[in-house]
């Protein structure tokens, strides 16, 4: 999305109250910081939701996925495998999710754009993502509407941004068949899929699975990780448009928990309206342990996630090895002095030739 000077002038102010800007500045001390590069920041919410709750921005002030530039949406979202990993170890959980709200019908509290990272396990006590099934449902026309936009928003984004692998839809991977055949498809390429799923938890729900991943968005690479999410947002953008929402909520499941016992990676994306019934709104309370110890525990554990796929090889350089050049001796007996002369003068003499 192009920034107008009206745009910017807006964000300029809302960036001077921002309590998250404030953060990264400095200017609010003590930020409990677990990853931080040039373009993000990742903190231990000092409200905690589950224990490890991190919460993760850019730098940058944005308040919303849609005025996010190409590449600081790219670099965020690239590094979600390597923090979650990190999350993920540091805390001993074997899920993870990933949750944002974007509109204040969304839940989103705060006008600087940010993702939750939540280690979860069995028995967490984190209900908000348990859904009802079967609550709401998209005319056909709803739908075309919606695999048209979509679609072409999509191939937008591969005209911005292009790739070597991408030439059409893809194969489906055998775990992803049956949602394959049972849901509506609303688009499609070599390493997502993204479905109305058969029973919708609200009006306009959508999916979003990996093709290339099953469970863990740890695996995923750094370049698929941005493309999921990249999808996710534009597929918020989609109902916002074409279902007039007042705001989405995208919501990553992956690994086991009570609400993801099979552990598949997927991503949630809801369209929200005001008293619209659901409730996925974050209640975070006051950590009753030492949240200085779980900042150092998760951060011990992020010292390798890197943009870029980490250290380098490096590449060996190939070391010219010398010849070994043969000085004959000297038949005569000279003094010592000449001696020393003459082999100086001929392993110069050695030198010069081999040059």
């Amino acid at each position: 999305m192009e920034l107008t000077p009206e745009i910017k002038a807006q964000l300029a102010e809302q960036k001077k109250q921002c309590i998250h800007c404030k953060l990264i500045s400095g200017e609010i001390p003590n930020a409990k910081k677990v990853f931080e590069d040039d373009k993000v920041l990742a903190l231990t919410d000092i409200y905690p939701v589950v224990k490890g709750h991190v919460v993760y921005m850019l730098k940058e002030h944005y308040p919303m996925p849609a005025y996010v530039s190409g590449e600081d949406f790219k670099h965020k979202f690239s590094l979600i495998p390597g923090l979650s990993k990190a999350i993920k170890s540091a805390m001993v959980r074997t899920g993870i999710n990933v949750y944002m709200a974007i509109g204040g019908a969304a839940g989103q509290q705060s006008y600087h754009f940010l993702a939750h990272l939540l280690p979860r396990e069995e028995g967490d006590k984190l209900y908000n993502f348990l859904f009802k099934k079967g609550n709401g449902k998209l005319s056909e026309g709803e739908i075309q509407n919606l695999q048209r936009n979509f679609s072409v928003m999509m191939n937008n984004h591969f005209g911005r941004n292009p790739a070597q692998w991408h030439i059409g839809k893809g194969a489906v991977p055998s775990y992803l068949k049956t949602i394959y055949e049972k849901s509506e498809v609303v688009y499609e390429d070599e390493k997502i899929l993204c479905v109305i799923p058969n029973e919708a938890a609200a009006k306009g729900h959508l999916m979003i699975y990996s093709k290339v991943e099953e469970k863990y968005v740890e695996k995923l690479s750094q370049e698929d990780s941005a493309h999921l999410f990249f999808a996710a947002s534009l597929a918020s953008t989609a109902l916002f448009e074409g279902l007039q929402a007042q705001g989405t909520n995208i919501l990553l499941k992956s690994g086991e928990c009570d609400d993801n016992t099979a552990g598949k990676l997927a991503v949630y994306i809801f369209p929200r309206w005001q008293d619209d019934g659901l409730s996925l709104q974050l209640e975070g309370k006051q950590a009753t342990y030492d949240l200085d110890k779980i900042t150092k525990e998760i951060k011990d554990k992020t010292w390798m996630v890197k943009y870029g796929g980490g250290k380098k090889e490096k590449k060996k350089e190939e070391v010219a090895i010398p010849k070994v050049i043969k000085i004959e001796e000297k038949k005569e007996k000279k003094s010592e002095e000449k001696k020393d002369t003459s082999a100086i003068e001929e392993i110069r003499e050695a030198i010069e030739n081999y040059r």
